[in-house]
């Protein structure tokens, strides 16, 4: 069985349209979103819709959360002045520019989700079972540890920080798929992991191309700050 694993996707249609599409040639039988549709892109309906319509398992990200609750604080742990005004000038575009119809099915993602696929448990979280915002990295070797044994399960899910890795932990397997739509780690190709369930578990990150400039120049249409643009083009924060 072939499972896809995307997240972060952030109001980007133009790079979800690509990585389905490479689902699709990969014979996904199955697709599950770690949350974060929405935030920093100017695609944030489009997503919401996209994914509703084509009934892709997902639980909720933080800045679902937030723009769906109408929060003020989108729950970043944001290091700086500079990238606060950065949050708070997305956070705002996107509450202000998502349907209402759009923030109800935000409101209503699960904030985790467990399945069973092929004999193997699967758990989902966007930051971590402990908190929607807590990011986990792959060199965090006792907290990764401490993570896995607190749970039943056979693989972890895990996504928020925009940074792709596969984590065996004895027998248990932690993946975070990196970001559909706004890498961090320097490759501004659109991220996801294929896994497949059969005899062995098999997995892979794979990363797809898609039209930058075109999100750009969407972009370029609303009030959304230029550096966004630029993150898009180098895969990376400012």
């Amino acid at each position: 069985m072939k499972i896809a694993v995307i997240s972060d996707i952030h109001s980007n249609i133009v790079a979800l349209n690509a990585v389905l599409d490479s689902i699709k040639s990969n014979s996904c039988e199955e697709i599950i979103c770690l949350g974060d549709l929405v935030g920093y892109g100017p695609h944030p309906n489009e997503v919401i819709e996209k994914i509703s319509q084509l009934g892709i398992s997902t639980i909720m990200g933080n800045y679902d959360e937030a723009v769906g609750f109408y929060l003020p604080y989108c729950g970043c742990h944001l290091d700086s002045k500079v990238k606060l005004l950065q949050s708070q000038n997305s956070l705002r575009w996107t509450e202000e520019n998502t349907k209402e119809e759009n923030k109800i099915i935000l409101r209503q993602l699960p904030e985790q989700l467990e399945c069973n696929f092929n004999g193997k448990v699967i758990s989902a979280y966007h930051g971590s079972p402990s908190s929607i915002t807590e990011y986990i990295y792959d060199n965090q070797q006792d907290r990764l540890q401490e993570v896995i044994e607190e749970l039943n399960t056979d693989i972890l899910l895990l996504g928020h920080t925009h940074l792709p890795f596969i984590k065996w932990i004895g027998n248990k397997l932690i993946i975070n798929p990196g970001s559909v739509g706004k890498p961090k780690d320097g490759d501004n190709r659109a991220s996801y992991v294929l896994l497949e369930l059969n005899e062995k578990v098999n997995i892979e990150i794979i990363r797809v191309s898609y039209d930058i400039d075109k999100v750009i120049e969407d972009m370029s249409k609303t009030s959304l700050l230029k550096e966004f643009g630029e993150m898009l083009r180098l895969g990376k924060i400012l």
